[in-house]
C-alpha cells in the first residue's frame, strides 16, 4: 500500500490520481463490480422469499384503493380481521416500481441499494487506512454473511439504515462530526418506522450507545451532554408513533417478537455454527474481538461494543448475521488504528494513515447510472433479468390456477403450504389463502398447529376442510400433505410442478362443502 504522507488538509487540496482509493472513480468501479455480481447471482435467488410477492400485492391494493389496508384482504382463515401492514411505505414503493418496470426493475433497484451500502462501507474501510486487499477480504465476508437475506423485500432497507445510523454514532464519538448531527437520526427513524420493523434494532443500537455515553458523560461531569443524549433518545423513541397505525404498529412488532418464530421459520432459527454462515460469523467475530482486546488498557469507545451486542443477536437468530456483519465492518474502520492489531498490520504494510472522506460526489455517478438503466427499462420491453425459481414458485401451475379461478363466480378458498401464500396472493388474487408468512396475523397457536400438521399430521387437512369448506389444495410436491392427499382417495391431482402440486377434492365425496 502506498503511504500518504500529507495531512488531511493537504490531501483535500491536492489533485488525486484518477484511480486513487480516495477518488470518486474508485468508488464507482467498486459499485459496478458489486452491482453486476449481485445482479447475476440474484436473478433467481432474490425472488425465493414468499414475502416478496405479498409485499407487492399489499402495495398494489393500497395504491389502487388510495388508503392504508387495515384488515386482512387475502386469506379465508383471517379475512377481515385487523392487520397492520407494518411495511406499508416500502410496499407501496415496491408496487409502484413493479407497475413501471416489472420484476426487472425491482431486481435492479434492490441490487443497486445493496451495492451502494457495501461500496460505502468499503470506502470507509479504505479511508480508515486498511490495505485494499484486507478491505476486499473483509467485504467479501460481510457480503457472504448478508447474502441469505438478500431478497427483494424491505429488510434490505434496514441493512442500509442501520449502517447509516451506526456510522453516524461512530463519527460523533470519534469527533469527526458534531453531536448536533445526531438529530438527523430523527427523520431517518421516522422513515425507518414506516418501511420495516428493523427500526427496533436501530433504536436499540442507539439506546445502547446513548446509555454508554450518558454514563461516560456523567462520570466526566458533562451533565449537559448527557441530558441532550437522553432527550434525543426520547425523541427517537417517539418517532414510532408517526405512522398511519399509531400505537398499533408498536404492538404489532412486539407481538411478532414474542412469537416462537425460531421454531417456525428457518431465517429466525439460531445460528448454526457448523455451517458456512456460522463459520463466517465466527471468523469475523474472532478478528473483531482480537482488534477490540488489543485496545486494552485504553477504555474502548462505546461504539466499539455495539458489534458485540449484534454478535449475540446473530447467535439467537441467524437473520441478524447480516446486521452484525455491517456494524462490525463499520467499526473495523475505527478500531484497528487504536489497537495493537493495528500496530501489527501497520508493520506489514496493511494499515496506513486515516484519510479524509470523499463526500457525496462519489454517489453522483452510480446514481446517474442506476437512474439511466431504470429509465431504459421503463421505456423498453421486459429484459428477462429477473427469473422466478421454478423449484420454489409453481409458475407452471398458473394456467390451471387461472382456470380454476375463472370457473367460480366468487373468490375461491384454497388450502396452501405457507411458502405458497405470497405467490397466490400476487399471482391469483381471486383465491383466498389458508396461511402465509404474516405471522402476527395468524398467531402462534394457529401456526404451531399448522407446523405440526405439515411435519407429522397431514390428515389434519380433512378437519380444516370440513371447518372452512375449501375444495382445492396447493402443497409442496413430495411433502407430507402431498403424499397424504395422493393416498387418501378423496382427492385428485389437477396438475403438478417441481415446486407444488394442485389437488382438488373429488365431487363425489358426500362430505364436500360447496
Amino acid at each position: 500500500m502506498v503511504e500518504l504522507k500529507q495531512g488531511p488538509s493537504e490531501i483535500r487540496g491536492a489533485k488525486l490520481p484518477l484511480f486513487s482509493p480516495l477518488s470518486p472513480l474508485f468508488s464507482f468501479v467498486i459499485f459496478i463490480i458489486i452491482w453486476l455480481f449481485l445482479l447475476m447471482a440474484g436473478r433467481t435467488a432474490m425472488f425465493r422469499d414468499p414475502g416478496t410477492f405479498w409485499h407487492v400485492a399489499a402495495g398494489e391494493k393500497m395504491l389502487a384503493e388510495g388508503r392504508i389496508v387495515r384488515e386482512d384482504p387475502f386469506s379465508f382463515t383471517r379475512f377481515g380481521r385487523p392487520w397492520v401492514a407494518d411495511q406499508w411505505l416500502a410496499e407501496c414503493g415496491m408496487a409502484g416500481i413493479y407497475k413501471l418496470t416489472g420484476w426487472d426493475g425491482l431486481l435492479l433497484l434492490t441490487t443497486a441499494v445493496l451495492a451502494g451500502i457495501y461500496t460505502w462501507i468499503t470506502a470507509r474501510l479504505v479511508r480508515g487506512g486498511l490495505h485494499l486487499i484486507a478491505v476486499c477480504l473483509l467485504m467479501a465476508v460481510a457480503i457472504m454473511l448478508g447474502a441469505p437475506q438478500f431478497f427483494v423485500r424491505p429488510l434490505v432497507l434496514s441493512i442500509g439504515l442501520l449502517a447509516v445510523a451506526f456510522a453516524l454514532l461512530i463519527d460523533v464519538e470519534s469527533g469527526a462530526k458534531s453531536s448536533r448531527t445526531l438529530w438527523w437520526l430523527v427523520p431517518l427513524f421516522i422513515f425507518w418506522a414506516n418501511v420495516h420493523g428493523g427500526y427496533l434494532g436501530g433504536l436499540g443500537t442507539v439506546a445502547l450507545w446513548s446509555i454508554g455515553m450518558v454514563i461516560c458523560d456523567a462520570t466526566a461531569r458533562r451533565f449537559r451532554d448527557a441530558f441532550k443524549l437522553i432527550l434525543l433518545l426520547l425523541v427517537l423513541a417517539a418517532t414510532v408513533l408517526i405512522n398511519p397505525y399509531g400505537t398499533d404498529l408498536l404492538r404489532h412488532w412486539l407481538t411478532t417478537l414474542r412469537m416462537p418464530l425460531p421454531e417456525l421459520i428457518e431465517e429466525h432459527a439460531p445460528l448454526d455454527l457448523t455451517g458456512p454462515l456460522g463459520w463466517g460469523v465466527a471468523a469475523m467475530a474472532v478478528f473483531y474481538t482480537a482488534a477490540l482486546m488489543g485496545t486494552y488498557p485504553r477504555r474502548p469507545r462505546v461504539t466499539w461494543l455495539v458489534p458485540v451486542a449484534w454478535f449475540f443477536l446473530a447467535l439467537g437468530r441467524c437473520r441478524n448475521a447480516s446486521l452484525f456483519a455491517v456494524v462490525a465492518a463499520l467499526a473495523l474502520a475505527d478500531v484497528p488504528p487504536q489497537s495493537r492489531v493495528g500496530v501489527w498490520l501497520r508493520r506489514r504494510g496493511l494499515l496506513g494513515d486515516a484519510r479524509p472522506a470523499v463526500g457525496l460526489k462519489a454517489a453522483v455517478l452510480p446514481t446517474l447510472i442506476v437512474a439511466a438503466v431504470l429509465a431504459a427499462r421503463i421505456c423498453g420491453e421486459g429484459w428477462g433479468l429477473a427469473r422466478l425459481d421454478r423449484e420454489r414458485c409453481p409458475v407452471e401451475l398458473l394456467p390451471q390456477l387461472n382456470e380454476v379461478s375463472r370457473s367460480h363466480e366468487y373468490e375461491v378458498p384454497i388450502f396452501n403450504d405457507m411458502n405458497f401464500g405470497g405467490f397466490l396472493m400476487f399471482h391469483q388474487p381471486r383465491m383466498r389463502v389458508f396461511v402465509d408468512d404474516r405471522c402476527a396475523l395468524y398467531g402462534a397457536d394457529f401456526l404451531k398447529v399448522y407446523d405440526r400438521a405439515r411435519r407429522e399430521d397431514p390428515a389434519r387437512i380433512e378437519s380444516w376442510r370440513r371447518q372452512y369448506g375449501f375444495r382445492y389444495a396447493l402443497v409442496e410436491s413430495g411433502g407430507n400433505f402431498d403424499r397424504y392427499l395422493r393416498s387418501s382417495g378423496g382427492w385428485t391431482v389437477l396438475d403438478a410442478s417441481p415446486a407444488a402440486t394442485l389437488h382438488e377434492r373429488r365431487l363425489g365425496d358426500s362430505s364436500q362443502v360447496r
